[in-house]
């Protein structure tokens, strides 16, 4: 009968280590996925421009995308490859085309 008994507390000792263990491993692994989360979520992360308060709408080919998030509040993320006229106004495309901005990146866009 103490042989039984003593097993019981060896089963127990283990089993709350197992839980310590199982609740640090939880901890750490929440604490790091957060910087993750922002990461994958972040517009500018994945290729795209955050309209500022002057400029909002998103220039020629690009969409605007609910999915992914700016870190200013009230900026819309556009996604797409937009055409660059920061450095010269007469690349867009004779009267069809104007170019719009400054973006939260600074440059210039062809709307």
């Amino acid at each position: 009968m103490r042989k039984g008994g003593s097993e019981m507390w060896w089963i127990i000792i283990g089993a709350v280590i197992a839980l310590v263990v199982l609740i640090v491993l939880l901890v750490l692994f929440t604490g790091k996925t957060g910087g993750l989360e922002r990461g994958l979520t972040e517009c500018e992360g994945k290729g795209g421009i955050c309209t500022t308060s002057d400029v909002k709408e998103c220039p020629g080919s690009t969409l605007s995308s609910t999915s992914f998030d700016c870190k200013e509040p009230n900026t819309d993320c556009c996604i797409g490859v937009p055409k660059d006229c920061s450095a010269n106004s007469q690349i867009c495309r004779g009267g069809s085309e104007s170019c719009i901005g400054p973006y939260k990146n600074g440059k210039h866009y062809c709307k």
